[in-house]
C-alpha cells in the first residue's frame, strides 16, 4: 500500500491519489486499506514521513563519514542530496512535490526536513574557519537551493554530461556538481566586477 501511494504521489500528486486508486495497484478492495488507515491524509503523512525518515539517515550518514566543522562535511551533504535525488527518485519527488494549500514551516516537517542538521555543520565549516562568515540561514538556502537546482534539472530533463567527467560512469547530475563546485567556491565575478581591481 505504502509502495503504491509512493508511486502514484510522485508521478501525479495528490489529485492522483485516492483509495480506490492505491487498492487497485495493490489488489485488494479500497475498503481493506481503511483497515490500515483511517483517511488518505493519514496514508499519505505515513508515506511523507517515510521517505524524510530515508532522506534524513542518507544525509547523515555520508555527513558523518568527514569530521565536524569541516568543508568535506557540508560537501557530503551536498552530494548525499543529489544522489539521493537520482537513486530514489519516487521518495524525492514525494518529499518536494506534495504541497498543499498551506504549506508547513520546516520544523514541522519529519526531522525538519534535514535543515536543522545541515544547518549545523554550516555553523561548525564557519566556526572552525573552514567557510566564510555569513549568515548561517542565508548560506544554508543558498547552497540548497544550488544542489535542487541540479536536482531539478536532473529529474526533468536530459543534461549534457561534463566533459572533464566522460567515463567516470557517474549520474550526469553529480558530474555537474563536481564541476560547479570550483565556481561555487571562486564566485563568477571576473576582474572586471571585482571592485579595486585595476588589473
Amino acid at each position: 500500500m505504502l509502495d503504491a501511494t509512493r508511486e502514484l504521489l510522485a508521478a501525479g500528486g495528490m489529485e492522483a491519489l485516492s483509495m480506490r486508486a492505491v487498492a487497485e495497484r495493490v489488489g485488494v478492495s479500497a475498503t481493506a486499506i481503511y483497515h490500515h488507515f483511517a483517511n488518505k491524509q493519514a496514508l499519505v503523512d505515513r508515506v511523507v514521513n517515510d521517505a524524510f525518515v530515508r532522506f534524513g539517515a542518507e544525509m547523515e550518514q555520508a555527513a558523518l563519514a568527514h569530521p565536524t566543522g569541516s568543508l568535506e562535511r557540508v560537501q557530503a551533504l551536498g552530494r548525499a542530496y543529489v544522489r539521493f535525488a537520482v537513486e530514489n527518485e519516487t521518495y524525492f519527488r514525494v518529499i518536494f512535490n506534495i504541497a498543499g494549500p498551506n504549506p508547513r514551516e520546516l520544523e514541522e516537517l519529519p526531522h525538519g526536513a534535514g535543515y536543522p542538521f545541515f544547518r549545523q555543520s554550516i555553523v561548525d565549516a564557519m566556526a572552525a574557519g573552514a567557510m566564510r562568515q555569513a549568515d548561517p540561514d542565508i548560506m544554508a538556502h543558498y547552497l540548497w537551493a544550488h544542489v535542487h537546482g541540479i536536482v531539478t534539472l536532473a529529474l526533468s530533463c536530459r543534461l549534457s554530461r561534463c566533459p572533464e567527467c566522460e567515463g567516470k560512469n557517474k549520474p550526469a547530475a553529480l558530474e555537474l556538481l563536481d564541476a560547479f563546485g570550483p565556481l561555487l567556491r571562486g564566485g563568477i565575478a571576473g576582474p572586471a566586477s571585482r571592485p579595486g581591481d585595476d588589473s
